[in-house]
Parts: structure tokens; sequence; C-alpha cells
């Protein structure tokens, strides 16, 4: 070959290996997450999670977990990139190897070693071309513009967005669970138990654990969550949405009817001066498959509404939520008016909560890991509903900061009618912390919940009241 033909070759093969390698390095990589660790002493928690029902003997505990949340994101351009979150929990002196990764939120025993990697979340982020619609399409997080009553947690789904002159259109579709089960035309299983704790069409007073699902085929018995949405900016300081939702579910449709519930909203935010005043309504129509009324259904009519603000006052910012949710007496009637939640699959983990309210007792806290715990659980509250006003203050200075909450909580509707009263309760906590650096905070958190008249016994000692104390290191990058 001569010298000439060798260099063209050459040539050739080098645009070659440019032109392919062009899209990777065009790919800009991104690495976000956490770490946090919490050393808890309290009479409240297990370290395990769930509802917490005040007792008379409540001895106090102490341990310590941790979290670290992963998250990389592969950007190929403004108008597309791939989202991956994942999560690792454990507390100490959990468990170790023996797991086999068939549970979670362990590792921190001896040794260490375990499987104990959690996916949260896998969706493709992205633009389409010459319009305003953005869609997130995977397993992701989802922001119910309701603050987070409805459906605050992650599940695999299609959410879409077009930003408009006058503000936002959008919807979105997950499927929460698809029971198949087996492999042939004549596979069987059993129920969950969890389906009996406030599982959305299933509700607390049916009685359909142990009931036989027979399904193969993927699609045939579904739990989904259909959203349609609009924004509208009234004017720069006021802004109106409005929701529509539909909550769908018949994975033991043969034991019982479909669930089919409505879901009408309208929220608001206004800002006047230092104050931003904002809230929501909810109202929840259709029918609730069970077996707890003949004929295997029952009417829906429930309500939610919450009012917010929050403004500047002296060296800090004042914070005020008050929250209801409509209850029933009886969840047996032809009619239920308690206002339904979403849960995930398993027993008393909520797939919702209302963390503007930052309590640490009374209701859910967003800093919980494996010791997510609270009186209120779940806001429907085994039916009964929830009616709670909240107070905070958040002071910042230098790198010093308190942010203190007072919670006061009752029952809508006492289900049993044995109770003294339908007060819950009151919760005074405060967290004070320090910024070591840009990216790394300490603080001390502590909590203590005076119990109401709800828990005042028939005859004999008061349950303890809870308390929880925790120290807090928490790195972001």
């Amino acid at each position: 070959m001569s010298m000439k033909k060798r260099l063209l070759a050459v040539a050739a093969v080098s645009a070659l290996t440019v032109a392919t390698a062009v899209p990777a390095l065009a790919l800009e990589n991104e690495f976000h997450g956490l770490f946090r660790l919490r050393g808890i002493i309290d009479n409240f928690n297990n370290g395990t999670g769930g509802k917490f029902t005040p007792s008379v003997s409540s001895p106090t505990s102490n341990y310590i977990e941790q979290r670290a949340r992963l998250m990389y994101i592969a950007k190929a351009n403004d108008d597309l990139k791939l989202v991956t979150h994942f999560e690792i929990d454990s507390r100490w002196g959990d468990n170790s190897y023996g797991s086999n990764g068939t549970t979670r939120n362990n590792g921190g025993a001896i040794g260490a070693d375990q499987t104990n990697l959690e996916t949260k979340n896998i969706y493709l982020d992205f633009n389409i071309p010459s319009t305003p619609l953005n869609v997130k399409l995977g397993i992701q997080g989802f922001d119910d513009g309701y603050k987070g009553v409805i459906f605050n947690n992650d599940g695999a789904g299609l959410v879409a967005k077009a930003k408009m002159s006058f503000g936002s259109l959008g919807g979105a579709y997950f499927r929460f669970d698809d029971a198949t089960t087996g492999t042939g035309a004549a596979a069987t299983a059993t129920a969950p138990a969890s389906f009996t704790n406030s599982y959305l069409g299933v509700p607390a007073s049916s009685t359909t654990a142990g009931s036989v699902i027979q399904n193969s085929t993927p699609g045939y018995l579904t739990r989904d969550m259909v959203n349609l949405n609009a924004k509208i900016n009234i004017s720069k300081a006021v802004k109106v949405g409005a929701d529509y939702y539909l909550l769908y579910s018949d994975v033991l449709r043969q034991s019982q009817d479909k669930t089919a519930i409505n879901m009408f909203g309208v929220n608001a935010e206004a800002v006047a001066g230092p104050v931003t005043i904002d809230g929501f309504v909810l109202y929840q129509t259709g029918k609730l498959g069970t077996t707890a009324f003949p004929g295997n259904a029952q009417k829906l009519s429930s309500l939610a509404a919450n009012v917010g603000a929050k403004a500047k006052l002296g060296p800090g910012t004042l914070r005020a939520n008050a929250l209801y949710l409509s209850g029933e007496r009886s969840t047996s009637g032809s009619t239920r008016h308690d206002f339904q939640t979403i849960d995930e699959r398993s027993a008393d983990t909520p797939a919702h909560a209302f963390y503007p309210s930052e309590m640490q007792i009374m209701l859910r806290n967003k800093f919980n890991m494996t010791s997510d715990r609270a009186v209120v659980m779940d806001l429907n509250n085994s039916g009964q509903g929830l009616l709670g006003g909240f107070v905070g203050y958040d002071l910042a200075i230098d790198k010093f900061f308190v942010n203190s909450n007072v919670g006061f909580g009752a029952v809508a509707r006492d289900t049993t009618g044995t109770h003294k009263g339908d007060y819950l309760g009151t919760e005074i906590n405060t967290e004070v912390g320090y910024k070591l650096f840009d990216n790394l905070t300490t603080s001390v958190q502590a909590a203590y919940m005076v119990l109401g008249d709800y828990f005042k016994p028939a005859s004999g000692s008061w349950p303890v009241n809870p308390y929880t104390t925790k120290l807090q290191v928490n790195y972001s990058f």
C-alpha cells in the first residue's frame, strides 16, 4: 500500500473513531445524594416504624440509624436525561449476612455485609421537541399538589406537564399494583393480610384477609391512579390550581365490587408582601369495594381541607397550618364519609403524609428512616379522620438555626364511641442545629406529646406520654 493510501486509511479510521465517540463525550454525568445518621433515645419508637399506640408501659430505648441516597443523572442535553436514585438504610446492629436480599433496611450488624440497595427512582425525563410538553416516564416520585395527603411517594408511572402562557396543564398515570400470581390459568394465591389495613379498596372494616385471588394475566387485577391538573396564574401574586384524580382498584374483584373513587380538588396560593397564604379543598365521591356491606360496595362522600400561611416575623419565619380530613362513626353503612387514603401494599406503610405539620410524634416526620412511626400514621386514622392545627417558627442566625413547633390534634369522628373525648393531644418539638460546612449540618431534635382525653382509660393509669430525642448529622451533595 502506498504512503498516500495509508494516510487516507488512517484518516478515515480516526474520523470514524471521533464520530462514534461524540455521543459519549457529549454526555454530562451528574452525581447527587445525601448521608444522614441519627442517634435516638425515646420511649416512642422501636426502630422499625409503624403506628404508635400509647400504653402504660413505654420503655426507653436507644439506637442509631443511617441512610445513604445516591443519585446518578445521565444528561444527553437540556431536553433529555435519565435519572436514577438509590437508597441504603440500616439500623446499627440490626442484621448482617442472613437476609439473602429478602428484606430491606438492614446490614448494620457486626460483619456489616448485606444485600441492601433499594431502587427509588429510574425514569426518563425529556421534552417533546417543538412543544411545551415535558414527560417523565418510569419509577419516580410524585407531587400531588395537595401537600402530600393524596400521594407522596414513589411509583411506576408517566407524568406529563406543559407550560402555558397562563400557567400549566398536566396529567399523570401510575400503576400501584398488578396482582399477578403463578404461571398457569388456575394459579391461585391468598390475599395479603395488609389488604385489610386501610388499603385502598379494602377498608379497615373489611374481612377479606384469606380471600383467593385467581389470576395469571398481567393487568387483570390492578390498582391505579389517574390525574388531570391545571394551574392558572391569576397574577404574579395569585395562583389557582384544579385537579381530578381517579383512584381505581379491583385487586379483590372475585370477593367484592371494584373501588372507583373520583376526587375533585382546588388549591390556591396568594402572596401579599411578606405573607404567603395557601390551601386546598378535596372532595371524594364514587364507590368503595368492600365485604363489610351487603352488595359488596359502599357509596363514598368525604372531604379534606387545608389552609396554611407563612410570614417573615422578626429575624425568622412564622408558619401555620390547619388540616381537616373527614371521618365516619360507622364504616359498615351504605355510605362512607371517611377520607380515603393511599397506602403501600405492606401493612402500616402509608403512601401519603402531611409533612408541613413538622411533627415528630403526632404525624410522620420528613427525616424518619427505619424509625418511621407516628400516633396518626395513616391520615385516614382507622376511619376517624383528623382535625389538626400546627404552628412553627424558623430562626437562622449565621450558621446556627432553630426550628420549633407546636401541634394540636383530634379525631374528626370517634368510630367506637368508647373514648372519653376526641382530643388526641398536644405536641411540642424543637430542632437546634449548626452548619459545619455549606453541605454538612448537625442538629439536636426533641419532641414531647401530652396525650389528650382520647387516650384516657376507663379506669386505671393513663398511658405514658411519648417523647423522643435525636442527634442528627446530615450531609448532602
